[in-house]
């Protein structure tokens, strides 16, 4: 005889990163090289220009990309499928790539996004930011 074995449990459905991160984000706080440069709640921030930040990845595949700057880049970007890592491609605006990337930025997704948050650090050094590495810690809304 014997029994059937005990069903499996079926696990919850998890929501891919490559979803959780298809909105609109704007910048909470930035640090450059771990020395924060900006936090909204703040008003006496070294780079206020994060103020206008805006990582919209709300169209899958699409980027926009306004930098602390106030420069406007267009683009593509991917999510790994491990859900561990954000690349921007073909970054360009009317003056070209932002400065030093070639049209590309990479960034380690520091903790899985949730609804609201986002956290993000780039993976090497950035010549928009002094070269340092930036890590963001991005909402929405």
């Amino acid at each position: 005889g014997g029994g059937d074995p005990a069903p499996t449990p079926t696990p919850p459905p998890t929501v891919s990163v490559a979803t959780l991160v298809k909105k609109a984000w704007t910048a909470s706080s930035a640090q450059w090289d771990g020395v924060v440069k900006y936090d909204k709640t703040s008003t006496s921030n070294v780079v206020q220009g994060y103020s206008q930040y805006k990582l919209d990845l709300s169209t899958a595949g699409s980027v926009t990309l306004t930098e602390f700057d106030g420069k406007i880049f267009t683009g593509t970007y991917t999510v790994a499928t491990d859900g561990l890592s954000l690349t921007l491609n073909g970054l360009t605006s009317a003056e070209g790539a932002p400065t030093g990337t070639g049209g590309t930025i990479s960034y380690t997704i520091l903790s899985t996004p949730t609804a609201t948050g986002l956290s993000l650090q780039q993976t090497t050094a950035y010549v928009k930011a002094s070269s340092a590495i930036v890590k963001l810690a991005l909402v929405n809304p």
